[in-house]
């Protein structure tokens, strides 16, 4: 295993971002410092019950200027049932866009504004699994963060060892939190 390239120090060496070494309760991680925010990257083991499932996930702790959430993924077949029984998603006026990604927001001009952005819907596109969301929870799955504090994740099944992609994901939360921030949607 220590022979094995480690995808987070590859990922530090290659974006000049901080390797973490991680411990017996998380994993390795890679910490990248861009303009005014940390966008942080590693595994979790998402636990429930006696099941455990590892995922991969980005986050960024944001400040938000008002209340913009949104939440995008891809359309699986439990998304599809939740369509058929009433839940609400946005179209953005893009059809393949629109037909591949559920978009839920609760400022349907901001997340229409945000997937304007051509480069983002690209990258957005380029993924094989989708779910991007502005969250109140620590870590995603973690405790919830104190009152109007927020993060930018983005969370996967599985092991993303791929350098490119995660590549990708890192410019993908650079270009949102860019065009979240000329938005004033956040500080």
């Amino acid at each position: 295993m220590k022979n094995q390239i480690n995808i987070w120090q590859e990922l530090a060496k290659e974006t000049n971002g901080t390797f973490k070494e991680g411990n017996s309760w998380h994993s390795d991680s890679n910490t990248i410092n861009y303009k005014n925010w940390i966008i942080v990257s590693d595994y979790y083991k998402l636990w429930s019950g006696k099941y455990s499932t590892q995922m991969t996930r980005l986050i960024t702790p944001i400040i938000l200027t008002e209340n913009f959430k949104f939440e995008i993924y891809n359309e699986g077949f439990v998304r599809k049932i939740e369509k058929l029984f009433g839940a609400q998603d946005i179209e953005i006026g893009y059809p393949d866009f629109d037909k591949t990604f559920t978009i839920k927001s609760n400022n349907e001009f901001k997340i229409k504004t945000l997937l304007r952005n051509k480069e983002i819907r690209d990258l957005i596109n380029s993924q094989t699994d989708v779910n991007i969301q502005i969250s109140n929870y620590q870590g995603i799955w973690e405790k919830e963060l104190p009152e109007n504090e927020f993060e930018l994740s983005y969370f996967i099944n599985g092991e993303i060892t791929d350098i490119e992609t995660l590549k990708s994901l890192l410019e993908l939360f650079k270009l949102i939190l860019d065009d979240l921030y000329q938005m004033n949607a956040i500080s």
